[in-house]
């Protein structure tokens, strides 16, 4: 009894005087941890992102975090091997460390290599080199560097006929990127919420209200330049033309085309500053048309 109390009196100090050390778990289909800091959701989109050699891969899926794993159409040629390649990394150097790595439910990658390019010196350097894999994941730690170009080639697979299966390809590096950044939303009609793949790049879509004390949209072009002298004003017998053959303002969507599609509010602004702009033109030209009238009718003393 007296050594077991002393037992664990030791074991409390030790878990006080030295506290669990920082460590990143692989992300995989069996894990939940690791992707928030993951650089590279939606590279596909944000990146530039190609793959050569034999086999194609959805590159959509190995980006989005699901961990939905997707296959080659035929096994992996190994003098021809599978290479997928992503540019354009921001020029922010790893610091304390940084995680390179892939996750797949089935056909892992048997034989492959990892390399990265240092924007510093522009050399590329061999992160990883295995020939023997036998698991469904695999990470491993970056060098320290800048690292502007990642390289994944795939010589052989666990499957007989050599097809490639992934889920995900990550890398987390926490100097560079926000928790989940660019991660997507959408709603799904049957109630769930979850990591979006259709929506567009940084779009969050929501079946709902959303309520906020200010909301701050960045629009380009804003359309001051119908006050420019060269600026073509489109008269308003035009107009009424326009809105008899098409039953809507120039310019503006057709209620139908918002039913279906939606607004979007920068550029509705946008075109109602210019329509707002165009009628004070009209009201200003039609201003002047009427002063001069009154004037010709004072000269002829029709009123005073």
């Amino acid at each position: 009894m007296k050594y077991t109390l002393l037992s664990c009196i030791g074991m409390l100090l030790s878990t006080s005087l030295f506290p669990q050390q920082e460590q990143v778990i692989s992300p995989s289909n069996g894990t939940v941890t690791s992707l928030e800091k993951n650089i590279l959701f939606y590279a596909d989109r944000k990146l530039k992102v190609t793959q050569s050699g034999s086999g194609q891969l959805p590159l959509q899926s190995l980006f989005d975090g699901n961990m939905n794993a997707v296959y080659t159409a035929q096994g992996i040629n190994p003098n021809n091997p599978y290479v997928l390649l992503i540019e354009n990394l921001p020029n922010i150097h790893t610091q304390r460390g940084a995680w390179i790595g892939w996750s797949t439910r089935y056909y892992e990658p048997k034989k492959f290599k990892i390399e990265v390019y240092n924007q510093w010196n522009g050399q590329w350097s061999t992160v990883t080199d295995v020939n023997n894999h036998a698991i469904g994941y695999y990470i491993t730690m970056a060098p320290g560097m800048s690292i502007g170009k990642i390289r994944f080639t795939v010589y052989e697979t666990v499957q007989d006929q050599n097809i490639l299966g992934l889920s995900e390809f990550f890398f987390i590096h926490p100097e560079a990127t926000q928790a989940y950044d660019n991660l997507l939303v959408k709603y799904n009609p049957n109630g769930f919420v979850g990591i979006g793949t259709d929506a567009p790049q940084e779009t969050l879509s929501v079946k709902g209200n959303i309520r906020a004390h200010q909301v701050k949209v960045e629009v380009d072009n804003w359309p001051d330049y119908v006050f420019k002298p060269e600026y073509q004003l489109q008269s308003l017998a035009q107009t009424e033309q326009f809105i008899k053959d098409n039953g809507h303002l120039p310019e503006i969507p057709k209620a139908a085309k918002v039913q279906e599609e939606g607004l979007s509010i920068g550029e509705m602004n946008k075109l109602m500053m210019k329509k707002i702009e165009e009628l004070t033109l009209h009201l200003i030209n039609q201003d002047k048309e009427i002063r001069e009238l009154k004037a010709v009718i004072r000269e002829a003393g029709l009123m005073r």
